[in-house]
């Protein structure tokens, strides 16, 4: 499914988007501390009732950038914004150059929706180079129609090509996501046919997510499928913060060869006007971005708004991923808060990487 961009010069890439905040409140504390060098956590000048506070984890160096100004930065102005208007935003960031991470509500679990195409696309590229499958003449067309416009029958056949949602689910907990927080359990609704040769694929559910797996450590009884909004299950999930993390991983190597890594960026590459992390940055900021995102304004189904983008941003300093999750904001498209984001964050990214 297509959509139309639903304002002027605003390009949105995909036809479902990301829900926020199934397993925690968005507004609660998040963000956890894993690395072996020491970790320097921020709390917030803001009314602490309202304000998580982040952690920073430095794994690449043993100098990591003093983001917490940042953090402070981020956090008022949630304070003033989401938490008194009462919508989600879910922030997750990491600098590739010394693999801190900041997780500001973005350690729980948000609607995916067509967020996860784009790891779907790395996987894809993963099993190619391992020769697990063979490239067919139609995967580079569906891969560039489901990265570029978000097209969902296109999807299918990519889930397909890598063995389907329980494939794609286990490597994404291959890849270090939280199984509970990062999978997809049903992609139904849009079957894969081919009309030159008649094959039909329509992916099975991957029941586990469902039904529960006491091996894995998920719950059963459709736990994890609960959403905010009871007409809408979490059937597609991810935190923002394993998302920016699975993004800097990529962009560092970890996971497919660097010829690989240009084969993806050429899907995602975005222009002005194309992603919404471009709308407040400086002028002349030289930033590439390559994202996967989606969006989708409320209507009887989607009963509030919602829109996502993630990736990366490269500058001449270097690069950092980003993931934005925002839902129930009553604007539409009301996309100013997650461009301050990605501006406060490509401010101090920038600054700090000059400097050395």
């Amino acid at each position: 499914m297509r959509r139309p961009s639903p304002a002027p010069g605003l390009w949105l890439c995909a036809a479902v988007v990301s829900l926020a905040g199934c397993a925690t409140a968005p507004g609660a504390p998040t963000g956890t501390a894993t690395a072996s060098l020491p970790v320097v956590t921020a709390t917030s000048t803001a009314t602490a009732s309202v304000t998580p506070t982040p952690t920073i984890t430095a794994t690449l160096t043993p100098i990591p950038v003093d983001y917490s100004a940042m953090i402070d930065e981020i956090n008022v102005y949630l304070g003033n914004t989401a938490d008194k208007k009462g919508y989600d935003l879910g922030i997750g960031f990491e600098d590739t150059l010394t693999g801190q991470q900041i997780s500001i509500r973005g350690d729980v679990r948000y609607h995916a929706m067509s967020s996860f195409k784009g790891p779907l696309a790395v996987m894809y590229l993963w099993k190619l180079e391992r020769g697990e499958i063979v490239e067919q003449a139609s995967d580079e067309k569906n891969l560039t129609l489901m990265l570029k416009v978000s097209a969902n029958m296109e999807t299918t056949c990519i889930i397909e090509r890598v063995g389907g949602l329980d494939k794609f689910n286990d490597w994404l907990a291959e890849q270090g996501m939280s199984r509970l927080n990062n999978f997809v359990h049903d992609w139904s609704e849009w079957a894969c046919y081919d009309r030159a040769t008649g094959h039909f694929y329509n992916p099975p559910v991957d029941s586990r997510y469902f039904k529960g797996d006491a091996a894995l450590g998920l719950p059963g009884s459709k736990a994890l499928l609960q959403c905010p909004i009871p007409q809408l299950p979490c059937d597609k999930a991810f935190a923002p913060v394993d998302l920016a993390h699975f993004y800097a991983r990529l962009w560092r190597g970890a996971i497919i060869s660097p010829a690989g890594l240009e084969r993806f960026k050429g899907w995602t590459k975005r222009g002005p006007g194309e992603a919404v992390f471009y709308n407040l940055l400086p002028e002349g900021s030289q930033a590439t971005a390559y994202i996967k995102g989606g969006t989708r304004e409320k209507d009887e189904v989607y009963r509030v708004n919602f829109f996502i983008e993630a990736g990366v941003l490269d500058t001449p300093q270097g690069a950092f991923a980003l993931a934005v999750f925002m839902q129930r904001n009553p604007v539409w498209p009301g996309t100013d808060p997650m461009a301050r984001i990605a501006q406060i964050a490509y401010s101090y990214f920038t600054a700090a990487h000059s400097q050395k």
